[in-house]
């Protein structure tokens, strides 16, 4: 991991090494989807008991603690510490960072009766040698086989590792010690499906095949919020260089694993100077602009379900994305409460990152055939009602058709070149671009390394961002091309141009996850002791908005989790949504 540029704590590191079956489960079926889910059920399982449960003592032979983020207060999340449990009810003690929050009820971690039946408030410290301060746990950690403190200068330097006692601040400074304690209990109680754990589920598959894996990550990602990664022992034991691999699989580990407290990103993107901000791609980065890419997937045959996703970009470098996902009637067209539930959503995520609302919309449509455009004013429609709703006032639009799919042509360089060992390139070069009208233009972004370059067209349908606002400069069509072909780089999980832009490419791969789970969905299955499934009310049984496909949740008792609310959009993550990433 370190040698591919993933940083993972070294106490992760040398737990997991040491006690890698505690933590792993091995799938023992027959190319069973059920089977293969369960499998990954249970290592999630295992690695709770491990860290969360500290199951092998691991926290406690070494004074130590395990720190992680939590969720409380209606989805806002806060950095703790695990206390180690006191009893098997599934629940567990939390130590609140409470430095940025109201100390009265976030400081206390325990509620203490004294041996004189005297009851405080007290939060758990630790001693150390070298000085008499008393050391927050959050300041606290075990690794390399010693004890380190954090100083005030934000370093940490070893210590020895004395006890652990009680502070209780209204009672002047009071401090106790277990010998003092007759019994006492947490403060914060949680069950450990509120706790930010784990960040990320590695998976070994047997082969490359799709049913599984859509599988996979729909239940890991979007139900069970929890990252994951595949990988197929066949195809890494036919590399030849197996180190390539193992650095494209630390790629995308570094681009699922970024949240909203370290805002990583797979490498920085930076203008020249002329538009942009720093680190912001042309045109982009001038001001708060929200960009959009949508694309959608229909089932085969007598399917009559579209899935329509929407991947959006959280920052001015277009790296941090999130995403939404519906299910609608079949249809080529989005219907309007799908698309104002991709802007609510959007803008949403937009505010959680950068504590503020976007100024414009740059917002790029996949999939729409040339008989199609008329409709999409309907689409802009929808579009601008719901952002004027959600941001109280009207922002200017750009709608961008793309058509990635459609073409039937390729093309080729008119004038023969030659690369740096004196071969013709006989393939366009990325970033090649064509021109073909005042409002469209075809765009090579990944040059072709197998057969002949496939070019992406790109007509635009409306441009409300034409004329410069300002110091900001408008959205010409140079100033189009320019950071389109920007984005189609900044694909977090691939270290070269992709063909179609990173919003659309993820959008697509989401819609056929979905997609290949709907009849497990429609069937409905269990995660964690949620009871999931897709209900798709009867067409003909009310308006569009009535008949709209949702999930229904239920609870380990089997009943409806707020049956008020319906939850149209499908990777709505429970508890995970605000982190945005």
């Amino acid at each position: 991991a370190e040698t591919h540029g993933v940083d993972i704590p070294r106490e992760v590191m040398e737990i997991g090494e040491r006690n890698l079956d505690l933590i792993t489960e091995h799938y023992k079926g027959q190319d069973d989807v059920g089977d293969a889910l369960d499998t990954v059920a249970k290592a999630i399982q295992r690695a709770k008991e491990f860290y969360l449960y500290d199951s092998q003592n691991f926290y406690r032979k070494n004074n130590s603690f395990f720190q992680t983020y939590c969720f409380k207060e209606e989805r806002e999340e806060f950095e703790c510490v695990v206390l180690p449990p006191t009893h098997k009810d599934g629940k567990l003690g939390l130590l609140l960072d409470y430095k940025h929050y109201n100390q009265d009820t976030q400081y206390f971690s325990h509620r203490i009766t004294t041996r004189d039946d005297n009851v405080h408030n007290a939060r758990l410290m630790v001693k150390i040698k070298e000085t008499d301060s008393l050391i927050d746990p959050l300041d606290f950690r075990f690794r390399d086989g010693r004890h380190e403190a954090c100083r005030g200068d934000n370093t940490w330097k070893p210590v020895t590792f004395v006890g652990m006692c009680f502070l209780c601040p209204q009672e002047s400074g009071l401090e106790l010690n277990e010998r003092d304690i007759q019994s006492m209990e947490f403060v914060h109680l949680v069950r450990d499906w509120e706790i930010d754990f784990p960040s990320i589920v590695l998976t070994y598959k047997p082969d490359d095949g799709k049913p599984l894996y859509n599988r996979i990550k729909v239940m890991t990602n979007h139900f069970g919020g929890i990252q994951s990664q595949c990988a197929v022992q066949p195809t890494f034991d036919r590399q030849r260089n197996k180190d390539q691999y193992a650095s494209n699989i630390a790629t995308k580990l570094n681009a699922k694993l970024s949240t909203i407290y370290d805002k990583a990103v797979s490498w920085t993107t930076e203008s020249d100077g002329s538009s942009g901000g720093e680190g912001g791609l042309p045109w982009v980065g001038e001001a708060p602009t929200l960009v959009i890419g949508v694309g959608m997937v229909h089932g085969m045959g007598y399917s009559s379900k579209s899935v329509v996703t929407a991947y959006f970009c959280l920052d001015s470098g277009c790296m941090r994305l999130s995403n939404s996902c519906f299910v609608q009637r079949k249809s080529d067209i989005i219907s309007e409460g799908v698309m104002k539930d991709i802007i609510k959503v959007s803008i949403e995520h937009y505010i959680i990152e950068n504590n503020h609302g976007p100024e414009r919309i740059l917002f790029y449509r996949d999939g729409m055939s040339d008989g199609h455009f008329p409709r999409a004013n309907d689409e802009i429609a929808s579009l601008r009602a719901a952002a004027e709703e959600q941001l109280q006032s009207p922002i200017p639009i750009t709608f961008v058709i793309c058509q990635s799919q459609q073409l039937g042509f390729r093309m080729v360089p008119s004038v023969q070149t030659f690369n740096n060992r004196g071969k013709p390139n006989t393939n366009c070069l990325s970033g090649t671009m064509l021109e073909c009208g005042p409002n469209s233009f075809y765009l090579i972004a990944q040059g072709g390394m197998k057969g002949t370059s496939k070019p992406v067209k790109y007509i635009v349908h409306l441009n409300e961002n034409l004329n410069p606002t300002g110091r900001h400069s408008g959205l010409t069509m140079q100033n189009l091309i320019s950071c389109t072909n920007q984005m189609s780089w900044n694909y977090p999980s691939a270290s070269k141009a992709v063909r179609e832009l990173p919003m659309i490419k993820y959008a697509k791969k989401l819609g056929n996850q979905v997609l290949g789970s709907l009849m497990c969905l429609e069937a409905g299955c269990h995660w964690f002791g949620k009871g999931i499934k897709l209900v798709c009310p009867p067409e003909d049984t009310g308006n569009e908005e009535e008949t709209r496909p949702y999930l229904e949740l239920r609870n380990a008792e089997g009943a409806i989790i707020d049956p008020e609310h319906r939850q149209h959009n499908i990777v709505d993550m429970p508890f995970r949504n605000h982190l945005a990433a």
